[in-house]
């Protein structure tokens, strides 16, 4: 019996999410312009549903962090530190009337936050040039074009490029931008975004 209402619920889960695809790609391709109030309306309903969401994460990251400060377990400091930041950052919002524009939330992040993301951005460049130096070796197949092209952007994205570099260079590299890596690049979404969406109706029809 449960079985069959896990499978109803779950056939009923797709055929919305089926409709809401439909519904959307209609409007944005243009085939059925009427639908736009009623993708617009879709679209709110995303933004609610999101920040239903996000503040489900974070109830469910402050208590499983709370489990480990009570618990002992190894890092609890860790978890002592994220667990009062999310506290203060919280209560420095909802106290004041500006809500997130109040001058405490801005300070916290213009001294803590700004500064923790810079710090963990600086040590990404570190294991992306490990990265890059197994895998964009000349000895590869293929090895040195993806170096050469690596080092062409590096070089045409650096603030001192215009002044010696020529013209129509700076415009091959920012037409290369634009065009074959920015295409790589929604194809790699696309094909993540598909995959997600097969993942999640593969999810909806297993029935326990």
């Amino acid at each position: 019996m449960h079985t069959d209402r896990s499978a109803s619920a779950n056939y009923l889960v797709i055929a919305l999410l089926v409709s809401v695809s439909l519904i959307i790609v209609l409007d944005r391709t243009g085939i059925a312009s009427s639908l736009q109030p009623i993708t617009g309306t879709l679209y709110a309903w995303g933004i609610l549903l999101a920040a239903f969401s996000l503040l489900l994460g974070v109830f469910n990251a402050g208590w499983v962090h709370l489990q480990r400060i009570f618990l002992g377990e190894t890092n609890w400091p860790h978890s002592v530190a994220l667990v009062a930041a999310l506290v203060v950052v919280l209560a420095s919002g909802l106290l004041s009337p500006f809500g997130a524009e109040s001058s405490l939330t801005e300070w916290l992040f213009d001294a803590i936050i700004a500064p923790g993301q810079a710090t963990l951005f600086a040590l990404l460049a570190f294991f992306m040039i490990a990265a890059a130096y197994r895998l964009l070796r000349v000895g590869r197949n293929g090895g040195g074009w993806m170096l050469a092209g690596a080092l062409l952007m590096l070089t045409a994205q650096a603030p001192a490029a215009g002044v010696w570099m020529s013209p129509g260079l700076t415009r091959f590299a920012g037409w290369t931008l634009d065009v074959p890596v920015m295409a790589t690049l929604r194809g790699a979404l696309m094909g993540g975004s598909l995959a997600l969406t097969l993942i999640a109706i593969r999810y909806m029809f297993m029935t326990k």
